[in-house]
């Protein structure tokens, strides 16, 4: 999941508007440019947008989707929509967060490799206020 907050974060430095997005086919292409690993569109469309409910095990609902809150989809910049592009999550998208989207914004740096960890230091100096 961390590799889909890289390629989208890759996308978008060094600019911080919120206007400024990306699509699922920009975010898959980078993905598969920067990382030989394969992601399926659910894991960017439903399982790290921030307003999309956590998708939980109704059996046992602390196991299911992840809690993260990596990207913000929408067709302004501002307003969450289904069929909008994407954008990094930001400080002022936490009204919108879904049913259990209470993870994190961001990976770990220490789940970055290092050639890419110039953009948590944009993201969280520069880009998460915004």
């Amino acid at each position: 999941m961390d590799r889909i907050w890289i390629a989208t974060a890759s996308l978008l430095y060094p600019e911080t508007s919120p206007g400024r997005l990306v699509s699922l086919d920009e975010i898959l292409a980078e993905i598969d440019r920067l990382f030989p690993t394969e992601i399926t569109r659910v894991m960017v469309t439903h399982h790290l947008v921030s307003w999309v409910d956590r998708q939980k095990d109704r059996a046992n609902p602390s196991r299911g989707g992840s809690r993260n809150r990596y990207l913000f989809r929408t067709l302004d910049g501002v307003t969450p929509s289904g069929t909008g592009k994407f954008r990094l999550y930001r400080a002022g998208d936490a009204r919108y967060d879904g049913q259990g989207k209470t993870g994190k914004t961001h990976p770990q740096e220490e789940d970055v490799p290092a050639a890419y960890r110039y953009l948590l230091k944009w993201y969280q100096e520069e880009y998460y206020q915004g």
